[in-house]
């Protein structure tokens, strides 16, 4: 309950014997609950949005090359450019074990966005940011 408090949203209960109990949950507009993918990357937990992803990869740190200074991999027989989450955080990075990736974009627009473990599908709650954390890199 303190957590629905603290998006200014209200939970109520009633319940009438032998009939039933019925909860009713009220969040404001500014708020809305869709379907993520959920990852941790050093320990941290990142969403993005369902939609936004295409596949969900496993990746062998064997398998990475460098082109031009960027990390790629060959997949379905293309060069799909790595993009990890963990240097846009400043993060440290995995250092063990098979990597997982978000393949976002389509075609020669593809990233795999790399994370250290994927949690799975998940409900989430979107609120609108504050003025301060609209500009900073990598929120949204």
């Amino acid at each position: 309950a303190r957590g629905i408090r603290e998006l200014d949203g209200q939970l109520s209960l009633h319940t009438e014997p032998g009939v039933g109990t019925t909860f009713r949950l009220e969040l404001p507009l500014t708020l809305a609950i869709t379907d993520a993918l959920v990852s941790v990357v050093d320990g941290q937990t990142f969403a993005i949005h369902r939609s936004n992803v295409h596949e969900v990869i496993e990746i062998d740190p064997q398998s990475i090359s460098v082109l031009e200074n960027n990390e790629v991999i060959v997949h379905r027989d293309e060069v799909l450019p790595l993009v990890r989450l963990s240097h846009i955080f400043n993060l440290r990075d995995k250092r063990e074990g098979m990597l997982h990736a978000f393949v976002i974009g389509t075609g020669s627009r593809a990233t795999g966005l790399v994370v250290d473990k994927i949690l799975g599908l998940r409900e989430v709650v979107v609120r609108s940011l504050n003025d301060p954390l609209t500009n900073v890199r990598g929120v949204g």
